[in-house]
């Protein structure tokens, strides 16, 4: 399902675009707005996969919309200036609607949307693995599995749900193969941070492990803990 919202000061237009959103199974309206300000409100709170958004709205251009808006869903701008294609796509925006639109022409943009849906969750679903070298085998672990990496020597062990994977690379290596989400606490361990159910003085606990974290990565752990 495509979440999306529709930004447009003009009611007649957001009609016509909630209309055509209406015949299109794989698409749920989840709001409209007049005003771009309460648009923006609605954005910092919850999340949607695209934006209809019209260029020439009197509080707010939809160019300085998309100026505001740091972390954005799909944007499709709209409307009935077609000198403002050339801006648009300065901003990387996946696509860009004439007024009158069309449903043929809407139907088009929402498809280019649920292609790039796809796209993306082939990615996600790609990142969400790793293949660790363990002797002559390789073997496929789910990022989510891994609860911490422990340095021995010229390996790291890898401390998954229910078994151990040894692979031979040093902390930069292991650190450089897997996502952001994991840190360096200790000379000798990595973490993933989002997964640390507990604190303790000089420790992290992760599902029941608990895990040392040395002086000189206190500051930054915490840091990160919030």
């Amino acid at each position: 399902m495509i979440r999306a919202i529709l930004v447009d000061d003009e009611p007649n237009a957001l009609e016509l675009l909630e209309r055509y959103i209406g015949r299109i199974p794989f698409v749920e309206c989840v709001a409209t707005f007049r005003n771009p300000l309460e648009a923006l409100e609605f954005l910092y709170n919850n999340t949607v996969d695209v934006i209809f958004l019209d260029i020439n709205m009197p509080q707010l251009s939809g160019i300085s919309f998309l100026e505001t808006l740091e972390d954005r869903p799909h944007v499709v701008l709209t409307t009935a200036y077609s000198e403002y294609a050339v801006k648009s796509y300065e901003f990387a925006v996946e696509d860009y609607l004439l007024k009158p639109i069309t449903f043929e022409r809407f139907l088009k943009a929402i498809n280019r949307i649920k292609k790039l849906q796809s796209s993306e969750k082939e990615i996600k679903e790609q990142q969400a693995f790793l293949f660790l070298k363990s002797g002559y085998q390789l073997l496929k672990v789910a990022v989510s599995d891994i609860r911490f990496l422990e340095k021995d020597g010229n390996y790291m062990t890898y401390h998954i749900k229910g078994k151990k994977i040894l692979v031979r690379e040093n902390i930069r290596q292991a650190l450089d193969n897997l996502p952001k989400d994991f840190m360096q606490v200790h000379k000798s361990f990595l973490v993933p941070m989002s997964r640390i159910d507990a604190v303790e003085s000089g420790r992290v606990r992760i599902e029941g492990d608990w895990v040392p974290v040395g002086a000189a990565f206190r500051e930054e752990v915490m840091r990160r803990i919030g």
